[in-house]
């Protein structure tokens, strides 16, 4: 999977906050992890049938709260901060709610 690191860019307007890029031009990694699928709802809505589906993401690799997660053609956005378990033995773990919108 491919984490996605945006660029901060300038908006339309020029407001001092600056707009999330993720692009072709935003720094993109490699990493190994293991996703699962979690929840999936359909809220109703007029006019409109999104299907928002939660993912977890399980890595070695640290992974920050605005990054997006590219993964078999799909984008998934991060929720929330990502967790960290520290063992006292082994490996730190990252352990990562992602969503993803449709419709």
């Amino acid at each position: 999977m491919t984490l996605v690191d945006p660029l901060e860019v300038d908006d339309q307007y020029g407001n001092p906050n600056p707009a999330l890029y993720y692009g072709p031009g935003a720094p993109r990694r490699d990493v190994r992890g293991y996703m699962q699928p979690a929840t999936s709802t359909e809220p109703v809505e007029t006019g409109r049938q999104p299907e928002i589906t939660d993912w977890r993401l399980f890595t070695f690799s640290p992974v920050g709260s605005r990054e997006q997660v590219e993964w078999r053609g799909r984008t998934f956005r991060i929720e929330g901060e990502p967790l960290m378990w520290e063992p006292p033995f082994g490996r730190r773990r990252f352990w990562v709610l992602l969503v993803e919108v449709e419709g």
